[in-house]
């Protein structure tokens, strides 16, 4: 499968003023300085890699942890280069006084005189204009621009599963992916390979996010065990033994904040310790875990796993089978919490899946980190009370939820929408409050709704908002795109006409009526 596909990026402007229109990601090429922010498996990495070999000798790729840890008088090579430095959440800390990883990035680069750089990080865990005011003072022009990688458009998922063996028909696959509510897979690079890879093996569909990761673990570990089984290997170990130990490698790696592991006890340090330091019962199934592609070697001796979003999955569904046997939830939490109890930074990906592993520690981790609990797991299996625990912790999230009502960032939270919801949703919507965090929420809500099934039982309240002056413009049109995508699959044609002439002389926003207009014509 091919997935190199040139990416677009959309430039965010300070002070949540909006963003501009998407653009080649190399026609940034001449800025100073910029941060790429974009979803796990959105394909920082791979965007950043393709750039450096655009630019050839001029640029130098490096993980934000090596560009931390590693010498800078031993490593000549960064300097007079454009750096492209990797992964910024992921040696994030949870506190913010000068001595974070983030200030440490910008004293290197003060120290290597100011050079070209480039960033990646998470977007959720991007601290909008106070980061960005911090690095510009390391910047050569006094300036950092921040971009938002762009999900991939329709033409790029035809384009990436025209390569992928098994797939016949592209634009089926596209319309069944649809018809099962998990289109927001497409979007992403790494999802939408292990989508294929499932289907194309199976014949047949997940139904969630975390069915895909599952499927696409067990179809590695599978391809490993038939391997040795071809070499004559005396000892096999089930794909679910396999991907259990590589989870328990990957929960202690991300738990401990090691590099990865070492093959070879004489070559491990604290950054790569040997696989037995994991204390899991045979240390031959950790060896035999750790040489499946579910890791890759970052040299001779060591290895990590192959990509950070798919270590989480792993070590959370591992950790969730501990706690089910008896580990206490809470001895596990405070391994990933700060002192005022918030889940930090580097370890939201783990608590995420772990929230979706189970239901155990889930109650604690929506309180502790609902957003990170719908945006980097799965909660298409919550109950609806978990759904409504989750809405109703999202509320005191006030400008946090910016970032979801910017970009197709609140397509994770889709299945808040969903029947047995409708009720939960329309209190929200029905609210006589007008504050700030509530206009937020409705705001959210309705970008949810966008995503999420149709639920007809809503539009009433939808058109109500429309006309009602004292929601903010933005929520006046995010009603109508929802009103719209509600009824744009029946036959509504007349009462849309209807509406639009109903409201041509209120107080509605002229996209809105753009909208409209366009969708009748």
């Amino acid at each position: 499968m091919n997935d190199r596909v040139p990416r677009t990026c959309t430039e965010i402007l300070s002070q949540n003023e909006g963003s501009r229109e998407p653009r080649p990601l190399e026609e940034f090429r001449n800025a100073a300085a910029y941060v790429l922010l974009g979803d796990p498996g959105s394909g920082k990495t791979t965007a950043f890699d393709s750039e450096c070999k655009a630019l050839g000798e001029s640029a130098h790729p490096i993980s934000a942890r090596d560009f931390l840890a590693l010498d800078m008088d031993s490593h000549p090579e960064w300097r007079d280069k454009i750096l492209y430095i990797d992964g910024l959440d992921e040696i994030r800390a949870g506190v913010t006084d000068a001595r974070t990883p983030f200030d440490q990035v910008r004293g290197r680069l003060d120290r290597l005189g100011r050079p070209r750089f480039r960033l990646s990080c998470r977007e959720a865990d991007w601290l909008g204009d106070n980061d960005r005011s911090n690095l510009a003072t390391v910047s050569q022009d006094s300036r950092v621009r921040v971009l938002r990688l762009d999900p991939l458009t329709d033409s790029d998922v035809v384009r990436i599963l025209n390569g992928c063996p098994g797939i016949d028909d592209a634009q089926a696959f596209v319309r069944s992916a649809r018809e099962r509510g998990i289109e927001a897979l497409l979007k992403n690079p790494m999802s939408l390979k292990m989508l294929s890879e499932a289907v194309a093996q199976d014949k047949g569909w997940p139904n969630s996010r975390s069915e895909t990761f599952e499927k696409a673990c067990l179809k590695i570990a599978q391809e490993h065990n038939r391997n040795h089984e071809i070499a004559g290997q005396l000892q096999s170990h089930t794909p679910d033994q396999l991907i259990d130990a590589a989870g328990r490698l990957c929960a202690v790696h991300l738990l401990a904040g090691t590099a990865g592991y070492s093959r070879s006890n004489s070559e491990s340090d604290g950054d790569y310790p040997p696989p037995n330091a994991c204390n899991y019962g045979s240390p031959e199934v950790l060896r035999r875990a750790l040489s499946t592609k579910l890791f890759k070697s970052t040299s001779r001796y060591r290895l990590a796993p192959v990509h950070r979003h798919l270590a989480e999955f792993l070590g959370a569904r591992h950790l969730a089978r501990t706690i089910e046997k008896g580990l206490p939830g809470q001895r596990v939490l405070a391994l990933m919490t700060g002192e005022d109890g918030t889940v930090v930074t580097e370890m939201r990906g783990l608590s995420a899946w772990l929230a979706a592993h189970s239901r155990r520690a889930r109650s604690d981790l929506i309180e502790r980190d609902p957003i990170g609990v719908g945006l980097y797991g799965d909660i298409r299996q919550f109950s609806r009370d978990e759904k409504q625990a989750l809405l109703k912790t999202l509320r005191r999230e006030g400008d946090r939820l910016v970032p979801l009502l910017w970009s197709s960032t609140a397509a994770p939270f889709a299945a808040l929408a969903t029947s047995d919801m409708e009720p939960v949703l329309k209190e929200v919507l029905e609210s006589p409050f007008r504050s700030r965090d509530h206009q937020m929420l409705a705001a959210f809500v309705l970008k949810v709704l966008g995503k999420g099934a149709a639920l007809p039982g809503l539009s009433p309240i939808l058109l109500k908002i429309v006309r009602d002056s004292t929601w903010w413009p933005r929520i006046n049109d995010s009603a109508l795109d929802a009103f719209i995508r509600l009824h744009e699959s029946q036959d509504k044609t007349k009462d849309l006409k209807v509406l639009l002439a109903d409201i041509q002389a209120e107080r509605v926003s002229d996209p809105s009526q753009e909208l409209l207009g366009t969708l009748l014509t």
